[in-house]
């Protein structure tokens, strides 16, 4: 009798272990790249955010390939994800993994990113980048008043929705603020390069802008902080640095040191700390049964300049 007794226990204590693992929440995350510190911290707050909540998580490297992404959304169905996190190479590629995981049943997050509002998304996990960049373009009118902007714009990559929405809120914020201000407006768009949205990338391309446009560049503006590092190593080495004003977008704990010092003036807050914990509170809100979301939920804005770097400043960020 008690042998069946303790049988009996033993058999429930394993239902109740399998019933729990069955409703444990697998979240697979399909990063687009580990190339640069911003990438690189949006995997390691995803795994720091998800232990917390007690989610097993998956997390890929497409590695700037596309099909690789796709490849990899495919392998983490397999492997039985609940929800799917995304931070899309480009809008392409991102509807048709939307697509795939809609058809096997995984509701998705887009992270950092923009996508077709047709896409099938509980939402859109990101800065608000039209905010952040207007403020930053209306900071820039303040150092330079009613003297003209003579810009390089530094972008990550061709077809991104996120590069296109940062550059054209900057000019849009300068534009409107020299209007305001001046009646007039006074920004020339001297020259566009292409980082790939990391520190190597932008200073080849600052480099060669420098080379066919040095003498007429006083201002930069970069997609990215990292990218902006990397423009400002480019001008320091050609003795330009003393004469442009480099803004960016990011809040990299990195470009927080360069405002510290002069060599950047502003950017914004969009730490992946902030995005990662808030892609998980959605599924969290949304596995409890909440399916109302809106096409955006932003993270709050924080433009960033020498005023107020000290208190933003957190020495222990992975970011």
């Amino acid at each position: 009798m008690k042998k069946a007794f303790m049988s009996l226990l033993l058999a429930l204590a394993t239902v109740t272990v399998s019933a729990h693992a069955a409703d444990k929440i697998k979240v697979g995350f399909a990063n687009r790249t580990l190339n640069g510190a911003f990438f690189n911290g949006l995997t390691e707050y995803m795994k720091i955010h998800a232990k917390e909540r007690g989610y097993d998580l998956i997390t890929t490297d497409a590695r700037g390939d596309l099909n690789k992404q796709i490849s990899d959304v495919e392998d983490m169905i397999s492997q039985g994800i609940n929800y799917l996190v995304l931070n899309p190479q480009d809008p392409e590629a991102g509807m048709r993994i939307t697509q795939i995981a809609k058809r096997a049943g995984i509701p998705t997050v887009i992270l950092d990113s923009d996508i077709s509002l047709d896409a099938p998304v509980i939402t859109r996990v990101q800065a608000n980048n039209a905010k952040d960049n207007i403020e930053i373009g209306e900071y820039a009118v303040q150092q330079f008043g009613d003297k003209p902007m003579n810009c390089v714009i530094i972008s990550g990559n061709q077809g991104n929705l996120v590069g296109e929405a940062r550059r054209t809120n900057f000019v849009r914020g300068v534009m409107e603020a020299q209007l305001r201000k001046y009646n007039h407006t006074s920004l020339t768009v001297v020259s566009q390069g292409w980082g790939n949205w990391d520190q190597q990338g932008a200073q080849k391309a600052m480099e060669d802008i420098i080379v066919a446009q040095g003498n007429k560049i006083n201002c930069v503006y970069s997609e990215m902080d990292d990218m902006a590092l990397g423009a400002i190593l480019s001008l320091k080495a050609a003795n330009k640095l003393q004469d442009v004003k480099v803004y960016a977008h990011d809040g990299y704990k990195k470009g927080l040191e360069a405002i510290e010092r002069g060599d950047l003036q502003a950017t914004a807050a969009n730490n992946p700390n902030t995005l990662t914990d808030t892609a998980l509170g959605v599924i969290a809100k949304y596995s409890a049964g909440n399916k109302d979301f809106p096409d955006y939920v932003y993270t709050p804005t924080i433009m960033i300049n020498k005023d107020n770097v000290k208190q933003v400043y957190d020495p222990k960020s992975l970011f």
